[in-house]
């Protein structure tokens, strides 16, 4: 094999796993796939492997220019992962071409169709550095779901949904962000973004566990709780990898941590041992929890679509099917049927999804209120933030698209507090 080629061949049937076979990222033959390299060449793999997905509709437009005939699979996802290396990543043109034609030597397809049409592509290279996408440009099923979504927010996700995220970190209190030697953007006393990129890693204060890694938009709907009695009974029922609970742990409160999946909780430990925080830890389907043990504050970050995170989970666009809506707005509403079971007279209960679709978010919401009449929407607590609040928070529901915040970018994301008044 020639240099590059055997990584960029892992990629490619990668791509065409999450494309065709509709398998997400973490699944365990492709984990194995990723796990093997090393560092360098990890970082090589993720590169290419993220962005070919973010900015498939563009590399899409693309070949539909060089290429009128209909193509097969690997040819036009092997066609992709080039482009994107050559035109946006800016790679060295002869040796992207040149593995892209031996990986298409091995998987049998027309080699020459892919030679010529590279060669073309990488001469237009700066004029299609400016190709551009449209709504109309987007999957059936998402412009379906967004029907509802103003002119002004459309174009708010049209212009943020391909771009690299950037990294936010929340620490455990403000002395602790005070003695930061990094450069960041701060989002309030115990926060902020970095304004370079950094290997967290390499950073000792990371290591001492002075701080997590936690979106802007997951963060800011617990930024300002506070439990109003140092004895409440917390529980955070889908609790891995941890951010919202390291912010109660972090006010020096105790909390329950409860998740189903093991491999999920391994994290957590992980993750808790790193920050020296201490929990108690559960292991269960929260659907089977005891209906006799209460809590006054339960956190539900329910599964769902995961379309707020569409630029850290590119796959979700690239994925030849949609999102499985009926399974998942089912689970968001046994979990908050069996929140409100177990929740005490006057606690309080978060609702969260990092979603801005409508049946996600607000209709659940709507949803849950009507079935129970125990409950009333509860007020956002605002606090003094360095943001525009107002276009986070309407009518105490927290609403957010991928957007930017302070110039850098904030997931999509959803949430909303629900008080047990009876």
């Amino acid at each position: 094999m020639i240099e590059g080629e055997r990584i960029r061949l892992d990629i490619h049937n990668i791509l065409y796993a999450v494309n065709k076979l509709n398998k997400k990222l973490n699944n365990s033959s492709i984990l194995n796939k990723i796990n093997k390299y090393e560092k360098k060449d990890l970082a090589f793999l993720m590169n290419v492997l993220l962005n070919t997905m973010r900015l498939h509709l563009h590399t899409h437009k693309i070949i539909k220019i060089y290429i009128k005939k209909k193509i097969r699979d690997h040819e036009r996802i092997l066609l992709q992962s080039a482009i994107t290396q050559i035109i946006f990543l800016d790679f060295k043109t002869y040796a992207v071409i040149n593995c892209s034609v031996e990986i298409a030597k091995k998987l049998k397809i027309y080699h020459g169709l892919i030679n010529a049409s590279l060669k073309k592509i990488s001469q237009d290279k700066n004029r299609l550095k400016k190709i551009e996408i449209f709504y109309q440009d987007f999957p059936e099923w998402f412009k379906k779901k967004t029907d509802d979504l103003e002119t002004k927010e459309k174009n708010t996700f049209l212009k943020n949904f391909y771009k690299e995220p950037d990294l936010h970190i929340v620490f455990k209190n403000k002395n602790r962000l005070e003695k930061f030697n990094k450069k960041i953007i701060k989002t309030s006393d115990s926060s902020g973004f970095f304004l370079n990129k950094e290997n967290i890693r390499k950073i000792k204060s990371y290591s001492d566990g002075d701080w997590w890694v936690q979106d802007f938009s997951s963060f800011f709907a617990l930024q300002n709780y506070m439990p109003r009695r140092k004895e409440d009974k917390i529980l955070d029922a889908c609790s891995a990898p941890g951010g919202k609970a390291f912010q109660i742990l972090a006010k020096k409160r105790e909390i329950i941590l409860n998740d189903k999946s093991h491999s999920r909780i391994l994290k957590l430990k992980t993750n808790l041992k790193r920050l020296r925080f201490n929990a108690k830890i559960i292991n269960e389907d929260f659907l089977k929890f005891n209906e006799k043990q209460k809590y006054d504050f339960i956190i539900i970050d329910a599964p769902c679509s995961s379309i707020g995170t569409i630029r850290k989970n590119p796959e979700i666009f690239f994925k030849k099917s949609s999102p499985d809506f009926n399974s998942l707005i089912k689970i968001q509403e046994k979990l908050l049927k069996k929140a409100a079971i177990l929740l005490n007279k006057e606690g309080l209960l978060l609702y969260m999804v990092c979603s801005f679709f409508k049946i996600e978010t607000k209709d659940q919401i709507n949803k849950f209120l009507k079935k129970n009449h125990d409950f009333e929407l509860h007020s956002f607590n605002f606090g003094s933030q360095n943001t525009d609040q107002s276009e986070i928070v309407d009518n105490n529901f927290m609403f957010t698209l991928p957007s930017k915040i302070n110039g850098r970018s904030i997931d999509g994301f959803f949430a909303a507090y629900l008080k047990k008044i009876i």
